[in-house]
C-alpha cells in the first residue's frame, strides 16, 4: 500500500466493507516510523496493520545487540494507534532479511526474539520457513521454498503459542513499561485476572521493580522455558478474577492517550538540538529537532530515546555514543542533560 495514495485505500476500504460485512482489512505499510504506520491505519480505513516499528526494533535488539530500551521506546508509541492489540507483529517476511540471517545464524538469538514477540501485545505472525530456520538476506533467497523438517524453533513456537493461550495476560494483557534502563527493560502485560512480566536484559532474571504492585517472589517463570539461560524472562502471576482490575484500568487508560503528563526540561549546549522517538521529540526526524534547552510535557510511563544533533544548512551532524534514554516516572527527575559530544572537524 506504500505506493498508493491513502485516499484510494480509504475509498477501497469503504466499498469492501459494503460488500463483505465484518471483513478484516490488514494494511502493510513497510516503514519503521510509528507516525507513518498510525496515519496509514487511521486515514486508510484499515482494521489492523503490520507492526514494522516493533519488528525492526526486535531485530535490532535481539539480532544486532542494540539496547533493549529501543523496544520500550517503540511500545511507548502505542498511544498513537487506534488499538495496539490489533497490530500484527512480525520478525521477517518475504520483503525483508529472514530473521535467521539477520541474527547471523545465531539460533539462540532467534529463539529469544520469537519468545518476546509471542509474549507481547498484538497478533503474532510467522512467515513460512521461520519455524525451521530458513535463511535469506535478500531476494530471492528470502523467498525460498518451504522446508518441512524438525527444528528447535518450531518447538519453541509451539511452546510459546500454547503459553499465550494458557495465560490470559499473555493473550489479552495491556502493555505497560515498568522499568527501562541501560541494564534492560521490564514490560508488564495486565489483564483483570492476571499479571505477566517480560524482562529483556539483565540475564532475564526475576524482576524486582522498586514500588511495583506485586511481590516478585510470587511471579512464576513460564515453565519449562525452552530458551534456557538468556536475556529473556517471562513471568506470570496466578489467575484470580478481578485481582489486577485497578492496574489494568490504569494501563489501559495510559495507552488510550489519557496518560498523566510530566514537565521535563532537556538541557545542553545552545547550538545543539535534540531529536528522538515519539512525536514530542520529532520522531527521529532532524528537521523536527528541538533547540536546547527545551521544556516538554511528556506522558508518564513512556520511554524515549534521544540524541543531540547540530545543523548547518542542509547538513546534520549526530552526536557520538549511544542514544540517551528517558523513562518518564512520576517521581523521577524533571531535567535531562543531553550528551553532546561531536566529532571534531
Amino acid at each position: 500500500m506504500k505506493h498508493v495514495p491513502l485516499d484510494f485505500w480509504a475509498a477501497w476500504a469503504r466499498d469492501t466493507r459494503r460488500g463483505f460485512e465484518g471483513v478484516t482489512l490488514l494494511g502493510e505499510m513497510l516503514d519503521g516510523d510509528p507516525s507513518v504506520v498510525s496515519a496509514a491505519w487511521r486515514d486508510g480505513g484499515f482494521t489492523a496493520m503490520f507492526d514494522f516499528p516493533l519488528g525492526f526494533a526486535m531485530n535490532d535488539v535481539f539480532c544486532r545487540g542494540e539496547r533493549p530500551t529501543k523496544l520500550a521506546a517503540v511500545l511507548a508509541n502505542d498511544r498513537r494507534y487506534p488499538d495496539p492489540s490489533q497490530l500484527v507483529t512480525l520478525l521477517d517476511n518475504h520483503d525483508l532479511p529472514r530473521v535467521m540471517s539477520a541474527c547471523r545464524n545465531d539460533v539462540g538469538r532467534v529463539r529469544q526474539a520469537l519468545g518476546f514477540m509471542v509474549a507481547m501485545r498484538g497478533i503474532p505472525s510467522v512467515t513460512w520457513g521461520t519455524e525451521v530456520g530458513l535463511e535469506g538476506a535478500k531476494e530471492p533467497d528470502n523467498r525460498k521454498s518451504m522446508v518441512f523438517a524438525p527444528h528447535v524453533l518450531k518447538d519453541d513456537l509451539t511452546f510459546w503459542l500454547a503459553a499465550r493461550r494458557q495465560h490470559p495476560a499473555l493473550s489479552d494483557g495491556v502493555p505497560v513499561v515498568l522499568s527501562a534502563s541501560s541494564e534492560g527493560v521490564v514490560v508488564g502485560r495486565v489483564s483483570p485476572s492476571q499479571l505477566a512480566v517480560v524482562v529483556v536484559g539483565r540475564g532475564g532474571v526475576r524482576p524486582r521493580v522498586e514500588g511495583a504492585p506485586w511481590d516478585a517472589a510470587s511471579l512464576e517463570l513460564v515453565p519449562p522455558s525452552p530458551v534456557g539461560r538468556s536475556d529473556l524472562g517471562v513471568f506470570v502471576s496466578d489467575v484470580r478474577p478481578g485481582a489486577w482490575e485497578s492496574l489494568f484500568r490504569e494501563a489501559d487508560t495510559q495507552w488510550r492517550r489519557a496518560a498523566k503528563r510530566k514537565t521535563i526540561t532537556f538541557e545542553g549546549p545552545s547550538d545543539t538540538l535534540v531529536v528522538g522517538s515519539g512525536p514530542e521529540l520529532g520522531d527521529w526526524n532532524p528537521a523536527r529537532a528541538r533547540p536546547l534547552p527545551v521544556t516538554l510535557e511528556l506522558p508518564e510511563g513512556a520511554v524515549f530515546e534521544f540524541k543531540a544533533v547540530r545543523r548547518a544548512g542542509v547538513t546534520t551532524s549526530w552526536a557520538e555514543g549511544d542514544n540517551g534514554v528517558l523513562f518518564v516516572e512520576p517521581t523521577g527527575p524533571a531535567k535531562v542533560v543531553v550528551p553532546a559530544r561531536f566529532q571534531r572537524r
